[in-house]
């Protein structure tokens, strides 16, 4: 589609601006893939087990009874630590379940459940599993490819948790390497931030940001 930058109207700034962070975001995409090709499965184990823990000193954790938590994958920030962690803690504990392109219910899952290989090969509930109310989640913990200091988060690409999460009233946390902070994060308005992102090192995030430096994230107006 050809756009008249020169007199352009909202519509075709709105779709201008769509498409160059779509740039910017597969070019940081395939970046952080690279990166995370060589983490080693040590680092991935002892990186998990970092991250729990500062999940589980935050604030919003200790207050939290239902926790929606993701389940990783390869060469992904690893949640078994946490999971663990959750039902050692007396959490009521959910996990996502694809339902369609870019749709996701949440499910209640307990140790032993029964998982099967959904899509991308991402380990799921069945689909009989129980599904939980989302306005009943105090707590979200989310994946990420890459994140910013700032809380922007750059996911996989396919929108789900965005979608999912942008009618919930959750506290969110992802789950990001230290090594895939990045400067910035490409963000367009209906891209979700989170308010917190554990590293291995770190605690980063929107209310991070404004607990402990006092200020404002401010978000382009897109």
């Amino acid at each position: 589609m050809d756009i008249d930058m020169r007199n352009p109207s909202p519509a075709r700034m709105d779709i201008a601006i769509q498409g160059a962070n779509h740039a910017q975001k597969k070019m940081l995409r395939a970046r952080c893939r690279e990166i995370a090709e060589r983490f080693t499965e040590e680092y991935i184990e002892e990186a998990g087990r970092a991250m729990a823990e500062r999940v589980r000193s935050l604030k919003a954790y200790g207050e939290a009874e239902t926790v929606f938590c993701y389940m990783s994958m390869p060469k992904e920030a690893s949640t078994e630590a946490l999971l663990e962690a959750l039902f050692a803690d007396g959490k009521r504990v959910a996990i996502p379940l694809c339902t369609g392109p870019h749709d996701m219910v949440a499910k209640l899952y307990h140790p032993g459940d029964e998982l099967t290989e959904g899509a991308y090969g991402i380990r799921e509930p069945l689909a009989s599993a129980e599904t939980l109310d989302p306005s009943t989640i105090d707590l979200a913990i989310v994946p990420c490819v890459a994140c910013d200091r700032q809380g922007k988060r750059l996911g996989h690409g396919a929108g789900y948790y965005d979608r999912f999460l942008e009618n919930i009233e959750a506290v969110t946390v992802a789950l990001c390497p230290e090594p895939l902070i990045v400067g910035n994060v490409p963000w367009y308005r209906h891209d979700i931030v989170m308010d917190y992102v554990a590293t291995d090192e770190n605690i980063y995030g929107r209310r991070w940001h404004e607990e402990e430096k006092g200020e404002k994230v401010i978000l382009p107006l897109r």
